[in-house]
């Protein structure tokens, strides 16, 4: 019985093709959620130092790309590039994507670019 619960933990998406697309109901998904929740202070600072009047919510923002690099000292070394749509005023007026790429690793998470 113990067993069986077990592999159930591990293989819950057994029945789940090779071949099968992620729908765009998945994508925002509590992990990847949790991810952007995390990177928050940092997206929030980058754009309100080079955008002071700009604001975004994270329920749009697009995780386009996560990298680990190779060769370095951990494995546990990303870069991370998120796109954000941000808005200026009450009204919302939309001002445009900005694209902030984060150095994430196991001394902390720093922005190393922002495009917008």
């Amino acid at each position: 019985m113990i067993t069986s619960s077990v592999l159930g933990l591990i293989l819950p998406n057994q029945g789940r093709t090779e071949t099968e697309k992620i729908s765009v109901g998945e994508k925002h998904t509590d992990f990847y959620d949790a991810f952007l929740v995390l990177l928050d202070p940092y997206a929030r600072e980058a754009i309100n130092k080079k955008f002071p009047n700009r604001s975004y919510g994270l329920w749009n923002a697009e995780i386009l790309e996560v990298t680990r690099r190779k060769g370095g000292f951990s494995q546990f070394d990303f870069i991370v590039k998120v796109k954000y749509d941000t808005y200026t005023g009450p009204h919302n007026p939309p001002e445009g994507p900005v694209t902030i790429t984060f150095d994430v690793n196991i001394e902390g998470i720093t922005v190393t670019e922002i495009k917008g």
